[in-house]
């Protein structure tokens, strides 16, 4: 009884010897993505990005094909595939990387999955070809480049020479000969500037003061200026007259003894 005991524990224990060591043993082998994240990318504008391959035995004729979900993938040379940069051959311990330009079409940024499937063999004289596919993240960020919103010379708000709203070029009010305060106004220089009055035609006094009399004679004359030449004296020996309009006080003559006049009162 205890023989037959050990013997099922000793079966129950390689069983589960042979399950732990079964992960190991499928291991995937030869060409495998360095890491499965890629570069981040732009939404709706095409970049190159690059994929790290190393294997653990000797890679021949590699041939790699990617696809996306709404991803246009495409190779340079116009190739349908791509292969490794130093050629189609890849050995163990070195890597190698694959360049391919994804032009991401997504509205939302976010993780777009990319499927890279690699046909190789094992570089002997009968060796088969093989497929491995890995599967690979590829970031996408939102579109910010040129024509996109905001962007420069895009057809956001204010942008300069748009035809949007608040740009240069566009039709302002209050504009320089638009506005209702410009130089042709009504309330311009014209009515009331320079050149409507008359200097020097008795409206410079101030207060209360009474016009002269001069101002009330019959038949609507204007007085003269005071300061006008007709009004100075004709020559030098000329004294006592007064400017016209001025009034003038009676005072007696004396006559002298003598001969003449000594001369008018008011010298």
């Amino acid at each position: 009884m205890r023989k037959t005991q050990r013997i099922g524990a000793f079966i129950a224990a390689a069983t589960a010897a042979l399950g732990v060591a079964a992960p190991a043993i499928a291991a995937p082998r030869g060409p495998q993505p360095v890491s499965n994240w890629l570069q981040s990318v732009r939404a709706g504008a095409g970049s190159w990005v690059t994929i790290d391959w190393r294997t653990d035995r000797p890679v021949c004729d590699a041939e790699i094909r990617v696809r996306g979900d709404r991803v246009q993938v495409g190779y340079s040379g116009l190739r349908r595939s791509a292969t490794f940069s130093r050629g189609a051959s890849l050995r163990p311990g070195r890597t190698d990387f694959t360049k391919i330009r994804v032009t991401p079409h997504v509205k939302r940024p976010g993780i777009t999955k990319l499927w890279a499937t690699i046909s190789y063999d094992e570089c002997g004289p009968k060796a088969r070809t093989q497929t491995r596919t890995a599967v690979l993240s590829l970031p996408v960020l939102r579109h910010t480049g040129p024509g996109g919103q905001g962007g420069p010379g895009g057809p956001g708000h204010g942008s300069p020479g748009g035809s949007n709203h608040d740009g240069p070029g566009a039709p302002g009010h209050a504009g320089p000969g638009q506005g209702h305060e410009g130089p042709q106004d009504s309330t311009g220089p014209g009515q009331g500037g320079p050149g409507q009055h008359t200097p020097g035609a008795g409206q410079g006094t101030s207060g209360d003061a009474k016009p002269p009399k001069d101002h009330q004679r019959p038949g609507g004359t204007q007085p003269q200026d005071t300061k006008s030449p007709a009004a100075e004296p004709q020559g030098a020996g000329t004294k006592g007259i007064k400017p016209h309009g001025a009034k003038t006080q009676d005072v007696p003559v004396e006559v002298g003894r003598g001969s003449g006049n000594q001369g008018f009162a008011g010298r």
